[in-house]
């Protein structure tokens, strides 16, 4: 077990100041594949900036959003796909260098940006086999948002798998029966899957009084809220305290949505920096893997 003890509580991470914006590491909806492109746009157009101005796939990538530009963002399901292709590539990169600035770091650009929109539209509608769905996604979601939305769940919580979501549609539906908000409940699978990708045990805790997640090699507890009502602040503060006494918890860390607003969140964080449970931390779940990371490599250096 990793000895946290050592580990003083003014060094806890703070994942929520991670300069990477946004919208480069999940698609919230399609004004972020907007500010995407945009911003890959820029660079491509530099005539010195990081690409050869003139090189037939950085005019191809070029033109590509000027197409999108002409006709529009919203709905457009080529945005979409050539937007979740960039953020593999962005993601690429934070794996290859630990970070990454795109104004010196260029894409390895595709030879055929239309082929590339193509593949990941394919590996959006596979089955888990590896064979094709006979019907399309657009037959399925005829509804130009609702299609936009159902390929975003399909890529973050199932990998592109369209049958496993239709199954965990069902799965979500029966656990709303039984009280528990879906929206909660996806946080908290995202988490899961997010820990035990670094090999750490969880423990679940639906009881009153205790964080919704607990790490006992990490000696974390998670608590995952989907939004906020300052009226709850006197119930969070009583949970994440009573954890601290019955868990002797090192770390606490109080998860939100990636969309949750900018003003609902900046009012949670003002829990945190009133030090009110000095060993919190209050980050996005885009946040959290590099949290956990954080506190891994803290306990490491520990040891």
């Amino acid at each position: 077990m990793i000895n946290l003890l050592t580990m003083s509580r003014f060094q806890k991470p703070k994942a929520s100041t991670i300069g990477t914006p946004i919208f480069h590491r999940k698609r919230r909806s399609w004004q972020d594949d907007k500010d995407l492109m945009l911003e890959l746009h820029s660079f491509l157009s530099k005539p010195d900036g990081p690409y050869d101005y003139f090189e037939n796939k950085v005019t191809q990538f070029r033109s590509k959003i000027d197409s999108f530009i002409d006709s529009g963002f919203e709905d457009n399901i080529e945005v979409f796909f050539l937007a979740m292709w960039v953020r593999e590539q962005l993601s690429a990169l934070t794996i290859q260098k630990g970070s990454y600035n795109l104004s010196v770091d260029p894409l390895e650009l595709p030879e055929n940006v239309d082929d590339i929109i193509s593949k990941e539209e394919s590996k959006t509608t596979m089955r888990g086999s590896g064979k094709s769905l006979s019907i399309s996604i657009s037959d399925l979601f005829p509804n130009p948002k609702l299609r936009a939305f159902a390929l975003e769940r399909i890529q973050i919580l199932h990998r592109g798998d369209l049958v496993a979501y239709i199954s965990s549609l069902v799965a979500r539906e029966k656990e709303s029966l039984m009280n528990f908000s879906a929206n909660i409940m996806d946080l908290i699978h995202i988490c899961e899957h997010k820990i035990a990708l670094r090999n750490l045990k969880t423990k679940n805790n639906f009881a009153v009084g205790e964080t919704d997640l607990w790490i006992p090699e990490l000696s974390l507890g998670v608590e995952v809220r989907d939004t906020w009502d300052e009226n709850e602040e006197l119930s969070l503060i009583q949970t994440l305290s009573d954890t601290n006494f019955r868990k002797r918890a090192r770390n606490l860390c109080l998860v939100t949505p990636d969309d949750l607003s900018d003003a609902k969140f900046l009012k949670l964080r003002e829990v945190e920096k009133r030090g009110v449970i000095e060993n919190l931390s209050v980050i996005r779940v885009g946040d959290f893997a590099n949290y956990l990371d954080a506190l891994i490599e803290t306990a490491s250096a520990n040891k």
